[in-house]
């Protein structure tokens, strides 16, 4: 599924306007020499911008990339930051319908799809502050009847500098692990929102009760392989209901519908449509910089991730992710975008890096 040709013509028109639009996308179309309104007329013209500035998002003001039409809106918008995994942090906001359409509207299909646990007591181990998900964790507990989250903060850019296993790392494991089972000590914990290690890592602290107390787990923040979802599933968690999603604060989140088989690895359904998840050519010794994007690969074929989100406040167009994956079949009705078998570029993401967030 490509993003609707309304969407497109409404969202270029309000960022490329000339008197209210964002300084940013205004500049970027008087420096390529393009008509924008003109000639971005569906997904397949993106690539006339070229790869996303990402280095002008870690660092021009905010306001340049929100239309002028909005800034008198600024108190309602939703802000949000990057990780920092592949470098200095990204910012973006966004209005509450769209910090709902990408976070909270998508995940009531799915958990509704996978029959997951309503009005249970959730725990939440991750990260607060400015990155998006401690608020999305809180919307998407109350979307299904629940208090919201019972939480433990993590300082992900702090893990981030500690080398996994140095004593650095070694003691903020065990402080964030240490919190996280008072709750689940002396509260009626039944839903984890977590991160795969992190929850292997508490998983070793809980008794049998406990883990079996468990009814649903949402993975988030990193990458889940086959092996840790085996394990997580069949083996520590073989009650509760895992549903995995892939996204970052940026984009938003696609989430699992259908189960994967035995030794499979997870797919993700992209269920919204201000998104658009392109694969393109991927080779890791090839040069940065110059990917083509006007290409996309086939279901089977492992590409690279390009994300291409379009919200009124805030435009990206051929974000070129870190991951890599294959395109699959679409699961049930319609012709929605699915991939497959996600994994990080290694040379971008060291273990360092990653941490357990």
């Amino acid at each position: 599924m490509t993003i609707a040709s309304s969407l497109i013509e409404e969202i270029i028109a309000i960022h490329f306007d000339p008197r209210t639009g964002s300084a940013f996308w205004l500049e970027q179309e008087k420096k390529l020499g393009l008509e924008a309104r003109k000639e971005i007329t569906g997904c397949e013209s993106f690539h006339l911008f070229g790869p996303m500035d990402t280095e002008a998002l870690r660092t021009r003001p905010l306001l340049d990339f929100i239309p002028n039409r909005f800034h008198n809106e600024l108190p309602s918008m939703i802000l949000a930051e990057s990780g920092g995994t592949t470098g200095t942090p990204i910012r973006r906001v966004y209005r509450p319908d769209e910090f709902s359409a990408a976070f909270v509207d998508s995940w009531k299909r799915a958990a509704t799809a996978r029959d997951f646990p309503r009005g249970c007591n959730w725990l939440f181990v991750g990260p607060s502050g400015p990155h998006i998900i401690g608020q999305s964790a809180r919307a998407m507990a109350r979307s299904l009847g629940s208090l919201e989250p019972f939480a433990v903060d993590c300082d992900v850019r702090w893990i981030k500098r500690q080398a996994t296993g140095s004593l650095g790392f070694t003691l903020y494991l065990d402080h964030v692990l240490d919190q996280a089972m008072n709750v689940i000590r002396t509260q009626n914990i039944e839903v984890l929102l977590i991160t795969p290690p992190l929850l292997l890592a508490l998983a070793d602290r809980m008794n049998d009760a406990q883990r079996e107390r468990i009814r649903g787990i949402h993975l988030a923040g990193m990458a889940l392989t086959v092996a840790d979802s085996e394990t997580i599933r069949h083996q520590l968690f073989p009650q509760a209901v895992v549903l995995p999603g892939y996204g970052n604060s940026l984009v938003g989140v696609l989430f699992e519908h259908a189960l994967p088989l035995p030794n499979e690895s997870s797919t993700y359904m992209v269920d919204d449509p201000a998104l658009w998840l392109q694969l393109i050519a991927f080779q890791e010794d090839s040069k940065p910089g110059a990917p083509d994007l006007a290409a996309t690969l086939k279901p089977g074929q492992r590409g690279r991730v390009v994300a291409h989100r379009l919200d009124p406040s805030f435009l990206l167009l051929n974000m070129v992710e870190r991951d890599t994956a294959c395109y699959a079949a679409p699961t049930g009705e319609g012709d929605q975008c699915v991939v497959t078998a996600v994994e990080p570029i290694r040379p971008l993401i060291s273990s360092k890096s990653e941490g357990v967030y």
